[in-house]
């Protein structure tokens, strides 16, 4: 499978925008965020977010694409606030059915995490997922995170919980 990763534009927004509701669809507590309020999220909005990521050196949302269809994506931050601008934070991380057991996810995962340690001053990577999302959560593993805690019925969709999984990985020395 020919899978190329780049840096999302502004002019992938449409693409980022259908990728999540086709998540959405499936996988409810994949974004913490239900596919109607997902739905009310304009395209002017989507490409100012993807924006400010592209215009920031401690920020990036990366997509994986194949052809032309975005198929993969993972998000990474650093904490704004002083006290905890030793952090990064992964978000968002997501792999389309359709093109999954291909290693994406692992690929993204790698990239998210080589390049949050790339940004001088990060010491930790941070991230919190659904219980729901067991393959995730061993790909965070494989990567070194580890759990930190859980949030008990931190999720609900359609009258069923979810708990919300806290990861975290120190930068190797």
């Amino acid at each position: 499978m020919d899978i190329q990763y780049k840096k999302l534009e502004k002019n992938d927004a449409q693409s980022l925008m259908s990728l999540r509701l086709s998540v959405l669809a499936t996988d409810p507590y994949s974004f913490s965020v239900s596919e109607d309020e997902e739905k009310q999220v304009s395209k002017g909005a989507v490409e100012r977010a993807i924006e400010s990521y592209t215009n920031s050196p401690d920020r990036i949302i990366l997509g994986a694409w194949k052809n032309s269809e975005l198929v993969g994506v993972v998000g990474v931050e650093r904490f704004g606030n002083k006290i905890e601008n030793h952090k990064a934070r992964i978000w968002g991380p997501y792999v389309n059915k359709t093109a999954r057991r291909n290693g994406i996810g692992s690929d993204l995962v790698q990239k998210a995490r080589d390049f949050s340690f790339s940004v001088k001053g990060i010491e930790i990577i941070a991230l919190d997922t659904s219980s729901e999302s067991r393959l995730a959560i061993s790909i965070f593993k494989k990567y070194g995170f580890q759990e930190t805690g859980t949030q008990n019925k931190a999720l609900k969709f359609e009258g069923k919980y979810a708990d919300l999984v806290y990861m975290q990985m120190s930068k190797p020395t």
